[in-house]
């Protein structure tokens, strides 16, 4: 599945995108981590809340970490893994990408 192309992903943002449908639909946190493309659903361990639930605001100042705007966690980019906040030790669901051809994608399952 065709998420975005790789040149609307920067270093150091965060793009929201949303897949599925119905009670499948997700959003997923596309980002880009030395070089390399990411995501993450956008879902905070500590209540299942998006991450953005104030819209476009996940990123901390800095743009090092990503932020649960609900109750201010802090998320290591380049795992996920809470730092700070009511969740820390637990981590954001990732999500298989890779690109090709300029477009960020889905990993197939096998």
């Amino acid at each position: 599945m065709d998420l975005a192309a790789s040149r609307d992903l920067e270093e150091g943002g965060a793009v929201l995108v949303a897949v599925g449908a119905g009670t499948e639909a997700r959003q997923l946190i596309l980002l880009r981590v030395g070089g390399v493309a990411a995501a993450y659903v956008n879902a905070c361990p500590h209540m299942g809340i998006m991450l953005d639930w104030v819209a476009e605001r996940i990123t901390a100042p800095g743009r090092r970490w990503l932020r649960c705007t609900a109750h201010g966690a802090l998320f290591r980019r380049e795992d996920g893994v809470c730092v700070s906040g009511p969740c820390a030790g637990q981590g954001l669901l990732r999500v298989p990408v890779t690109e090709r051809g300029g477009r960020i994608m889905l990993e197939e399952a096998s």
